[in-house]
């Protein structure tokens, strides 16, 4: 049966900042060091996480692209980065469904937002 509801579409990622320091500092009861140094963690762990990604891909494992894309969310839901979130969230329920097209375009999305996230705070 279908909805009559329309699919709501995702707000292009690049109209969030790349750190909302609210958020940041919302998810950890407003400790600002603490926002700063998960975000720094994040950050620092960011090359090996986004080669774990590219080498999912590569390998066409689309089960092991969402594991790494689910694993790298936990930490990006602490750390207010919005829009990397939501860009591993989408690459996620696209590994899952098996889609090719939509993991090959999202994982563009995740490394511009990785880089974007990186450039912020170089």
């Amino acid at each position: 049966m279908q909805s009559n509801t329309p699919k709501q579409k995702r707000p292009d990622l690049t109209q969030l900042p790349a750190w909302d320091e609210t958020a940041a500092l919302a998810a950890v009861a407003g400790d600002a060091d603490l926002a700063r140094e998960l975000v720094t963690v994040l950050i620092a762990g960011l090359p090996a996480e986004l080669t774990a990604l590219r080498a999912c891909a590569a390998r066409r494992d689309p089960q092991g692209l969402a594991e790494a894309a689910h694993h790298m969310r936990g930490a990006t839901r602490y750390c207010g980065v919005l829009a990397l979130d939501a860009a591993l969230e989408d690459l996620e329920r696209a590994a899952k469904a098996g889609d090719g097209g939509r993991m090959e375009d999202n994982l563009s999305l995740v490394v511009s937002e990785a880089e974007r996230l990186t450039d912020f705070f170089a």
